[in-house]
């Protein structure tokens, strides 16, 4: 690694104050050891444990970290993109306090340092979730393969790497539907996949309620693509033609039959139907309306509530290096 390289590390918080010291004292040491300049940006999506406190008295002895506290819960995605948006590295790593290996920043940087663009994380031992949940994702991954054009592989979470190259384009993405294991994919740039071990600290486990993945799955398909809404359009015009074949099957009965008496049964079949596909249509057009609408009002992502520091930043250690080469070099 170029000794001049500047690494950024992008950590989201939540409620995480029994694990965040041991984990940012593990953090602080492999990236002192492995480089020269770095940052470590904690980003807490409005916690309301004792996070807070514990990060104020960790910045005393910890260097080069900056605290952003956002207004109130935004979101995992939101937090990480607010500590993207930050962060002045030439390699922006993003991690889960909860479970990613900080032992594994510097493989994952260098990877990316050699082929550029993105470097994936893909946990050989995802966690472990209901079948359904299960069942559901394997769908989910599915669709997105087929219809993004994206490889969204299972264990894929938030361990990654990015280029500046790659971060600056990200920064031009500014959907309100954040979703980043599939943005990043979309970005066009080079990407690979980097296996590793999920490590769980303490006895805390995330995991989302199924109705909150199933939200995001919406609005991820509704900001992405308009594969949903195509299909609806298809189904509206089976349902058209369906209508007009029985239209022309009735007026066949009245040609030929001489008495016709209304069916209840086959009446009420029809307006249920149409009713189906009515209700259907308005379902996935308000999708698109909400998204359309989230995007015209042009509202930040995110309010930042707090900010604290380390009493040694990176800038800071950048100025000392400097004085101390030019020292050296009068000196020679």
């Amino acid at each position: 690694m170029d000794s001049h390289t500047v690494v950024s590390v992008v950590v989201p918080l939540e409620n995480d104050g029994s694990l965040v010291e041991s984990f940012l004292r593990d953090l602080s040491r492999v990236m002192s050891s492995g480089y020269r300049f770095f940052e470590i940006i904690l980003v807490d999506d409005g916690s309301t444990d004792e996070t807070r406190q514990t990060i104020d008295c960790l910045l005393k002895d910890v260097q080069q970290v900056r605290y952003l506290r956002l207004s109130r819960p935004f979101g995992r995605d939101v937090a990480l993109s607010a500590g993207i948006e930050s962060a002045i590295g030439d390699y922006v790593v993003t991690i889960d306090p909860a479970g990613d290996p900080v032992e594994r920043i510097p493989d994952l940087v260098a990877k990316c340092r050699i082929n550029g663009g993105i470097v994936h994380g893909v946990a050989e031992n995802p966690r472990v979730r209901s079948g359904f949940r299960e069942l559901f994702g394997s769908a989910f991954r599915g669709y997105c393969n087929r219809r993004l054009g994206v490889d969204l592989k299972r264990g894929a979470e938030d361990f990654r790497a990015m280029s500046r190259q790659a971060v600056n384009a990200l920064l031009q993405v500014r959907v309100q539907s954040r979703y980043l294991r599939v943005l990043t994919l979309t970005l066009g740039y080079h990407h690979e996949f980097f296996p590793y071990q999920r490590v769980e600290r303490g006895s805390l486990k995330r995991r989302g309620s199924f109705a909150s993945e199933l939200a995001t799955a919406i609005d991820l398909l509704a900001a992405h693509t308009r594969h949903p809404l195509r299909m609806v359009t298809v189904a509206g015009m089976i349902g058209a033609l369906l209508n007009l074949l029985y239209a022309l099957y009735v007026l066949g009965i009245y040609l030929v039959k001489p008495d016709v008496i209304a069916g209840w049964t086959t009446l009420s079949l029809q307006q249920s139907g149409m009713f189906f596909f009515i209700c259907l249509i308005l379902a996935v057009l308000s999708e698109y309306v909400g998204t359309i609408l989230g995007e015209v009002r042009s509202r930040p992502l995110y309010f930042i509530a707090h900010e604290a520091n380390s009493s040694v930043l990176l800038e800071d250690t950048v100025q000392s290096s400097i004085v101390k080469e030019s020292t050296e070099e009068v000196a020679q």
